[in-house]
C-alpha cells in the first residue's frame, strides 16, 4: 500500500458504490480490532463487513461514502438517517441470505466461541441499539480509515462530507457505537462533538461506547 501524502487535495471523497465492497471489507477487517488489524482473529475476512460495510452500501448507498487516492479506497463513512428503520430493512433484505450461509452456532458452548462463531450469532440475533440511544439519536454512522490514510485530517473530512449529506436528508441526532477499547477512536468522535451516552441508571455499557451528538 503506498504512502497516504499529507496534502488533502489529493485525496477524493466519492459516493460508494457495489465495486468497492471487497475494498471496505478489507478496510473494516484491518481496522477492526479497536483500530487496529484483526485479520489474524477471523478465519471469514468478509465476517465484520457483513455488518459494518456492505448492507449499508447495499441498503443506505445515499448516505456511504469512500475516499480514495488514485483508484485506491483508504477509507469510508457510512450510516442511516433511521436506525429502527434500518434495522428492520436489514431484517427483512440482509439478514436471510446470510442466515442461509452461516449457521448459527451452539448456545450452550458460547464460552468457546471463536469470533467467526459470535459474529454468526449475531447475524441471526441481531441486537438493536438501546432505546436511549436511538430514540434521542435516531440517525447513526459508521467510518474507518486505513493506517496509512491517518493524521493529515481525512476522519474531519469525512465526518464533514457525511454531515452535509445527511443534513440534506433531514438528519439530527446522530449517534455511534465503539469499542471500549478503541481510546484512539473515542478520543475523535470526542472532538466531533459526540458524548458519552449513559443509560436510564447512568449505567455505561461494557461492552458498547455510545456517544451522541445533536
Amino acid at each position: 500500500m503506498p504512502q497516504i501524502p499529507t496534502a488533502e487535495t489529493e485525496i477524493d471523497i466519492r459516493a460508494a458504490c457495489d465495486a468497492d465492497q471487497d475494498a471496505l471489507y478489507d478496510i473494516v477487517l484491518k481496522t477492526g480490532l479497536s483500530g487496529g488489524d484483526a485479520t489474524a482473529l477471523y478465519q471469514d475476512p468478509k465476517m465484520l463487513g457483513h455488518i459494518y460495510t456492505a448492507p449499508y452500501v447495499a441498503l443506505a448507498p445515499e448516505l456511504a461514502f469512500v475516499a480514495t487516492l488514485g483508484a485506491q479506497v483508504v477509507g469510508y463513512v457510512c450510516g442511516v438517517a433511521d436506525t429502527r428503520r434500518f434495522e428492520a430493512q436489514m431484517e427483512a433484505d440482509w439478514w436471510p441470505a446470510l442466515r442461509a450461509q452461516y449457521q448459527d452456532p451452539d448456545p450452550t458452548r458460547r464460552d468457546a466461541w471463536t469470533k467467526d462463531e459470535s459474529r454468526c450469532h449475531f447475524i441471526h440475533h441481531p441486537q438493536s441499539a438501546p432505546a436511549y440511544v436511538a430514540e434521542a439519536f435516531p440517525a447513526h454512522m459508521h467510518m474507518n480509515l486505513t493506517s496509512e490514510a491517518r493524521g493529515c485530517g481525512l476522519g474531519r473530512r469525512l465526518f464533514d462530507h457525511w454531515m452535509d449529506a445527511a443534513r440534506g436528508v433531514g438528519v439530527g441526532p446522530v449517534h455511534i457505537g465503539a469499542n471500549p477499547g478503541n481510546t484512539g477512536g473515542i478520543a475523535f468522535w470526542g472532538r466531533m462533538g459526540f458524548q458519552r451516552l449513559l443509560g436510564p441508571d447512568c449505567d455505561v455499557d461494557p461492552r458498547t461506547c455510545w456517544m451522541g451528538r445533536l
